[in-house]
């Protein structure tokens, strides 16, 4: 799927105008129509404030090929086992767990900048 049918595939997802979509990124719903249509190739700076938008990964916006899986490369595979089981559960519950995770990530980044050295 190309770039500009998933923009207005995760768009219609939300149930978002263009308009809508524009006004969260900041510019003019002209351009949305641009990218949507393929007249225009959002810029790397776009396509990072669209995933942030859309909450998806970057390389899922731009690459994923229609019907296929994104590439996960996680090599403990107990770790793989358990998000494919999260990926089952309501969405409600998958938004408390990326929270708990979120906040252990945080956590971490937050050690590392402290103290890089015991890490």
């Amino acid at each position: 799927m190309a770039i500009k049918e998933r923009i207005r595939q995760l768009r219609q997802e939300q149930n978002w105008s263009q308009t809508q979509l524009a006004q969260k990124m900041g510019i003019h719903q002209k351009q949305v129509s641009a990218y949507e249509r393929g007249r225009n190739t959002p810029s790397t700076d776009v396509l990072i404030k669209l995933a942030d938008i859309f909450d998806v990964s970057l390389d899922y916006l731009a690459f994923e090929a229609e019907g296929q899986a994104a590439k996960v490369n996680i090599k403990d595979r107990e770790l793989l086992r358990r998000f494919e089981e999260i990926d089952k559960l309501s969405e409600k519950d998958k938004g408390t767990i990326k929270e708990i995770l979120d906040t252990f990530i945080l956590k971490n980044k937050f050690q590392s900048l402290a103290a890089p050295e015991q890490l």
